[in-house]
């Protein structure tokens, strides 16, 4: 077969083969009746579309392959984007200041623990520091805080100037010891010109004084120079009706009460001051004297000695016999301490009463004494009457 005839058979079946691979790959519409193009016509047709692609606008991305025709448009997520650290937010560590707050700097005066003489009179000095954020001015005071112990003012103004925040101020106030021996304290705050409270820390917190009160040893109450004091009635029985002049006559017929100095007693001693009190001068008569208010304290003891003044030569003292009584008042009410009948015997009786069961109680000492029987040679003394401890 000649060469010239095989050729072209060939090359239009590659050209057929083009031809259909190109329309594979241009998705063109499904196969309809169409007049055969030449190949001119098809080289235009791809190069028309390739142009196309590049001349159109951009079209969003085609939706994913699952969802379903018709349904609503799936927005697509775009790809997380790793967030870039930011500093963490730090809550302010910074408390407000209060308008008003007490700094306890020093003690001026008085510090705690200082001893103190039963009802000595103070002066007490804190050193304070402003330690809010508002001015203490005129209108603020020292007040006390709970019971007050030292018997304080009720209100003390701070200074006529002005302290500011931060400033310092010296605060004094004159205070009174308590009359029973102890340790006490009393606690203080500062108060605003509305009345309103403020102090140490929250706020809320006192300052104070504190002390001990040291009662003195020895001699506390002495009767004799407070006898003129007291207060003298006799009668008859438990019937005392007749107010005395204390140092009156030593024959008063109503009774004596005085003191007596350098005479001689049953037991042959002359005394220094003793004090007389012979009862009213009737069978069964009586003398009392209530002294000066006195505040119990620990350790106290009531002593004295008890007996008559000799009344002739010898040391005599004649057929006195009388009862002598001790007892303590408060208010209305008298109670007995010990009562001791005593005749002329050449001696005098000690007593001794422990008032420890008396502690911090304010009461009256009694004397008392009454004939047993006839008040003849009744010359009763009370030898160195004194509470000490």
């Amino acid at each position: 077969m000649p060469i010239s005839v095989f050729r072209p058979a060939i090359i239009e079946r590659l050209f057929l083969l083009t031809v259909l691979l190109l329309l594979s790959a241009c998705n063109l519409p499904a196969r309809r009746a169409s007049t055969p193009a030449g190949a001119g016509e098809i080289y235009t047709a791809a190069a028309q579309t390739v142009q196309a692609q590049f001349t159109q606008p951009a079209s969003p991305p085609a939706p994913p392959a699952s969802q379903t025709p018709g349904a609503a448009p799936v927005t697509a997520t775009p790809p997380a984007v790793p967030a870039t650290a930011s500093p963490a937010l730090t809550a302010s560590t910074t408390t407000p200041i209060p308008c008003e707050r007490v700094k306890f700097i020093q003690d001026i005066t008085i510090p705690d623990n200082t001893e103190l003489a039963p009802g000595e009179v103070f002066v007490k000095t804190w050193r304070l520091q402003n330690a809010g954020s508002c001015s203490w001015t005129a209108g603020y005071s020292l007040v006390v805080e709970g019971q007050n112990v030292f018997n304080a003012p009720p209100v003390v103004a701070l200074a006529a100037g002005t302290v500011l925040p931060g400033g310092t101020l010296d605060v004094s106030i004159t205070l009174t010891a308590p009359d029973m021996a102890g340790a006490y304290r009393s606690d203080f705050l500062l108060a605003n010109p509305t009345g309103q409270r403020f102090g140490l820390g929250d706020g809320s917190k006192p300052f104070w004084v504190q002390v001990k009160v040291i009662a003195p040893g020895g001699l506390t109450y002495d009767f004799i120079s407070r006898a003129a004091q007291a207060e003298w009635v006799s009668g008859k029985g438990n019937n005392l009706d007749t107010p005395l002049i204390f140092g009156g006559a030593d024959d008063d017929a109503n009774g004596t009460a005085k003191i007596k100095e350098g005479v001689i007693l049953e037991n042959g001693a002359t005394s220094g001051k003793v004090l007389l009190t012979f009862p009213k001068h009737v069978d069964n008569g009586v003398i009392a004297g209530t002294f000066p208010p006195y505040l119990v304290q620990a350790g106290d003891h009531l002593k004295v000695r008890l007996g008559f003044i000799a009344s002739g030569p010898g040391w005599f003292c004649g057929s006195g016999r009388v009862k002598f009584q001790i007892g303590v008042k408060e208010g209305n009410l008298l109670t007995l301490l010990g009562e001791w009948v005593k005749t002329c015997d050449n001696r005098l009786y000690p007593v001794n009463i422990d008032l420890s069961d008396l502690k911090g109680r304010t009461v009256q000492v009694v004397f008392l004494v009454r004939a047993e029987g006839s008040f003849q040679d009744d010359w009763a003394i009370w030898n160195s009457p004194l509470i000490e401890r």
